[in-house]
């Protein structure tokens, strides 16, 4: 497998994990009839990455890793109850999967100099 196809396996599996992970937390917090600042607080954190995203930036991948970190154990946490929803299980499965691909994403262009 060249670099060029990890690179842009990881790249499409970051961003559409990405944006996968901010449309369930909409939906879900949607689900649950949150106020307005609930989705501001559930979905800044994530929202802030978008700029350094789309300029394809490093130093927003991995950053992004430390805050999806936070999603992940937010996941782990509403799995707990006795009945979690299947947007908790959803969740948690993006989250893990948005920082396997970010930072194999953001190891392979450190490696390469890219």
């Amino acid at each position: 497998m060249t670099t060029e196809l990890k690179l842009s396996i990881s790249r499409f599996l970051t961003r559409s994990s990405y944006t996968l992970l901010m449309l369930t937390l909409a939906v879900h917090l949607w689900l649950q009839s949150a106020p307005w600042i609930i989705y501001v607080i559930s979905l800044l954190p994530l929202a802030l990455f978008i700029p350094g995203m789309l300029a394809d930036k490093l130093r927003t991948l991995i950053w992004m890793g430390f805050v999806v970190l936070l999603y992940f154990y937010n996941g782990v946490q509403n799995l707990s109850v006795a009945e979690p929803a299947t947007l908790d299980i959803v969740e948690l499965v993006l989250s893990v999967v948005l920082f396997c691909a970010a930072m194999v994403y953001a190891r392979i262009r450190q490696v390469n100099n890219l």
